[in-house]
């Protein structure tokens, strides 16, 4: 029950705990329980609005185009290095900054829950949470689906791509190998030759030599 509060206030969903008065156990059963939203009698965990300035002018100019605004340098994919998670997401122009607003706020707060939960039991309580603290669930899934999607494209370009590199590299290693190959069956040849040639003047030589020296005694 601590997890998921701590998440909670991570993410100024709810008045940090020395902003409010103590929840009694009482009220932690009350806030698992899955009709806590439909029972305004209950005591409840009280949420802070997330209205504030910095949404207001998130929410009149859309985060993609701010992304793209701020990576209009670098948006290519660099195969010269591994690229991180937030470089592949800005390129994109998807958010890596707001984590209320991505899908990883589901993950942070499914981890938060009790792991001994039931399953229905967490997800119904995820639901509650987010109607309570105004998170679209459908947004934030397609979030997710977008991003998906996004990092499967970027792996099938960056694949396709280094193939291609991989393929040219290794055609030119067959084009040096032969042209290698060819300047090793040179050097035999040349090899050969002087050795042929190395040996014909050495016999004259000794042909020269003898009739010099048939007079020189």
């Amino acid at each position: 029950m601590r997890k998921i509060l701590s998440v909670l206030e991570k993410y100024n969903l709810i008045e940090k705990e020395d902003e409010k008065t103590s929840v009694s156990k009482s009220s932690d059963q009350n806030f698992l329980d899955t009709d806590f939203i439909s029972q305004p009698d209950q005591e409840q965990v009280v949420y802070a609005s997330p209205i504030d300035n910095e949404t207001a002018i998130k929410e009149s100019i859309p985060l993609n185009q701010v992304n793209n605004l701020l990576n209009t340098s670098g948006s290519s994919i660099n195969y010269d290095k591994t690229m991180s998670l937030e470089e592949i997401y800005a390129m994109y122009g998807l958010n890596t900054h707001t984590t209320t607003e991505t899908v990883f706020v589901l993950e942070n707060l499914i981890n938060a829950l009790p792991a001994d939960l039931p399953e229905y039991v967490k997800k119904t309580t995820l639901n509650n949470i987010l109607i309570a603290s105004s998170m679209n669930l459908e947004k934030l899934l397609a979030d997710g689906n977008k991003r998906s999607t996004q990092l499967n494209t970027f792996a099938d370009d960056y694949s396709n791509q280094t193939e291609n590199d991989i393929t040219s590299l290794k055609q030119e290693i067959d084009k040096l190998s032969a042209i290698i190959n060819d300047y090793h069956q040179k050097i035999k040849q040349q090899e050969l030759l002087t050795k042929e040639q190395l040996s014909l003047i050495k016999l004259e030589d000794e042909r020269l030599q003898n009739i010099l020296g048939f007079f020189s005694n």
